[in-house]
C-alpha cells in the first residue's frame, strides 16, 4: 500500500495552481513543526523574521518560505503577505524530496560546468550566477545554500569546497577534469607514479 497525506476538496471544480518561488527554507525541530502545522494561523516567530522575503510580485508569482520539519518529508509553503502567520499556505507532501531532486540537478550542472571548464582543477560559482542562469535563489543563510553545499560536498568529483559569502570555491579531483593545462596533466601523472 502506498500511504501519503493529502488535502482533499469536496467536489472540487478545478485545481488552481500558482507560480511560486522558494526564497528560503526554514527547518523547524519536530515538535515545533507539528505545533505549526496544527494551527498555521498562529503568529510564528520564524514567519515574523522573514516577512520581507514573502510577497506576490507584479507577475502574480508568490515568493515564499518552505517550512520543513526535522525528520519529516512533507513541508508547508507560506506567503504571509506581511503578516506573522501563514496567510497563504500550501501543504506539500514530499517537499524535502522535491527540493533535494532540484538541488541534485543543480549540483550536476555545477559539477559538469566546473570539471569541463577548469584548466587547473579549481572553479568558483557565485550565487548571483546561480540565480541568473538557473533561477535558484542561493545564499549562505536561506537554507538553500546549506542544502546545496551538503550535496556538493558528497559528490565524488569534489576534492574540496569552501563556502564564500557570495558563492562556492571548489577544487575537483583532476581525474574528472577534461580540459587541464599540460603542466597540470604532467603534475598529476607524476603524483600518480610516486
Amino acid at each position: 500500500m502506498l500511504k501519503l497525506q493529502a488535502i482533499l476538496e469536496r467536489k472540487a471544480s478545478d485545481y488552481p495552481a500558482s507560480d511560486c518561488v522558494i526564497e528560503k527554507i526554514v527547518e523547524l525541530p519536530e515538535a515545533e513543526y507539528k505545533y505549526f502545522k496544527s494551527a498555521p494561523l498562529r503568529d510564528m516567530p520564524f514567519i515574523a523574521e522573514n516577512t520581507d522575503l514573502m510577497h506576490r510580485d507584479e507577475n502574480g508569482v508568490f515568493h515564499c518560505l518552505l517550512v520543513l520539519g526535522e525528520g519529516s518529508s512533507d513541508g508547508v509553503l507560506i506567503e504571509a503577505e506581511g503578516y506573522n502567520y501563514a496567510r497563504y499556505s500550501s501543504y506539500m507532501p514530499g517537499a524535502r524530496e522535491f527540493v533535494a531532486a532540484r538541488l541534485n540537478n543543480l549540483a550536476d550542472q555545477i559539477i559538469k560546468e566546473g570539471t569541463q571548464s577548469t584548466s587547473n582543477g579549481t572553479w568558483s560559482i557565485y550565487f548571483d550566477e546561480l540565480q541568473e542562469r538557473y533561477h535558484v535563489p542561493v545564499s549562505p543563510n536561506n537554507g538553500v545554500g546549506s542544502m546545496l553545499l551538503k550535496i556538493l560536498e558528497a559528490r565524488p568529483e569534489m576534492a574540496e569546497i569552501e563556502p564564500m559569502e557570495d558563492g562556492f570555491d571548489m577544487v575537483f579531483y583532476l581525474d574528472y577534469c577534461s580540459n587541464l593545462d599540460e603542466s597540470e596533466k604532467l603534475s598529476s601523472e607524476m603524483q600518480m607514479n610516486l
